[in-house]
């Protein structure tokens, strides 16, 4: 079976630990997930795939991604430095030394690295470098063990590291990236997708009537349907220009409808990147939504949009303070590929049987 992942199959004890099977949990799957968590840019989308559902199930792995998260946003967000005055004295003093004849230190541990070919017992303290041209073991080891060796070391080095900020943060020093810190990705569209949410809501009277919208985020394409059953069935149908509403109950169409629409700005991407840098809109902090890592942004109205870690919509909070605070405003919000939706959804033709009229009013 050909093997089309980023490195070849390891086939020793240098590798990274197996991936635990989708659904599969415990302490000792957590520790494996944190390890891949290390090199998820590095790993084959299979892979990547497993780790990130058992993120969205596990509190503990996803509060783990959101410190790695925030640790690469604070090493990315550091200005650039000279090196200390330090650095430039001890290049002199080694420069001097050899032009006086003198040994340098260099030198001195190059010999002495050279001169001991072994360790305590009599292997060589080079370790895995050595191990991976060893041919007196019956062959030698695939380069993909030494690479997997190479990226397990650096997965335990990246561990040691956020458990290092970790301590840190809790002790009073902490390295916490500050809500400047949070940029949304240059390349990220949500061109080509079509949010879809559903609200209840409570009319004057104290009925509940349901408000589902769909709304093509490339193209500004809406299509809102408002029920309350037995009573009500309102489809608003827009282009961003006008906006088109027909009675489904009593066949009457009307344009200029556009009470019968939503606020969608929450869902402006365009909107949401200038409010951030002219500081209308700020980056709060990551929190858990229904059991998956969001980032919440304090949006220039007040509510709170929730992201995914792939920075996607999830929700929209309103009352929202500390994490964990604010009620969702849609019971259901999903976002789908345009191609999913009938090109129907947004036709602003009035149908066969309606005729032109006013609109009941809105509850």
């Amino acid at each position: 079976m050909n093997n089309t992942s980023h490195f070849p199959l390891p086939d020793d004890n240098t590798m990274m630990p197996p991936m635990a099977k989708a659904g599969e949990s415990g302490p000792q799957v957590c520790a494996v997930v944190r390890l891949y968590l290390a090199i998820i840019d590095d790993l084959p989308p299979e892979q990547a795939r497993l780790v990130l559902q058992h993120v969205q199930t596990c509190a503990d792995c996803a509060g783990e991604q959101r410190l790695m998260q925030q640790t690469t946003r604070v090493f990315a967000s550091l200005p650039a430095s000279m090196p200390s005055p330090h650095v430039d004295q001890a290049v002199m003093a080694a420069i001097t030394a050899r032009a006086n004849g003198q040994k340098s230190l260099v030198g001195v541990l190059g010999r002495e690295r050279g001169r001991d070919k072994s360790g305590p017992y009599g292997q060589n303290p080079v370790g895995v470098m050595d191990r991976g041209h060893d041919r007196s073991a019956g062959g030698s080891r695939k380069r993909g063990a030494f690479r997997w060796g190479a990226m397990a070391s650096v997965a335990m080095a990246a561990m040691l590291l956020l458990a290092i900020l970790a301590s840190m943060h809790f002790s009073g020093g902490s390295i916490v990236p500050t809500p400047q810190a949070f940029i949304l990705p240059a390349n990220l569209s949500w061109n080509g997708y079509v949010v879809y949410h559903s609200e209840t809501m409570i009319a004057s009277n104290g009925e509940r009537y349901s408000v589902n919208t769909y709304h093509d985020l490339g193209s500004g394409h809406i299509h809102v349907e408002t029920v309350m059953p037995g009573s009500l069935d309102v489809v608003a149908v827009g282009d961003g220009h006008m906006m088109l509403g027909l009675d489904m109950m009593h066949h009457v169409a009307q344009w200029g409808a556009n009470n019968w629409s939503v606020d969608e700005s929450a869902f402006d991407l365009a909107q949401i990147r200038s409010d951030m840098e002219a500081h209308r809109a700020t980056y709060l902090d990551t929190d858990t939504f229904r059991g998956q890592a969001v980032y919440r942004i304090r949006c220039s109205n007040g509510l709170v949009l929730l992201l995914n870690m792939h920075y996607q919509p999830v929700n929209v909070l309103s009352g929202a303070a500390g994490p964990g605070t604010g009620e969702p405003m849609y019971d259901t919000l999903m976002l789908m590929p345009l191609s999913h939706v009938s090109d129907s959804m947004w036709d602003m033709n009035v149908p066969s049987g309606f005729h032109m009229g006013t609109l009941p009013a809105k509850p």
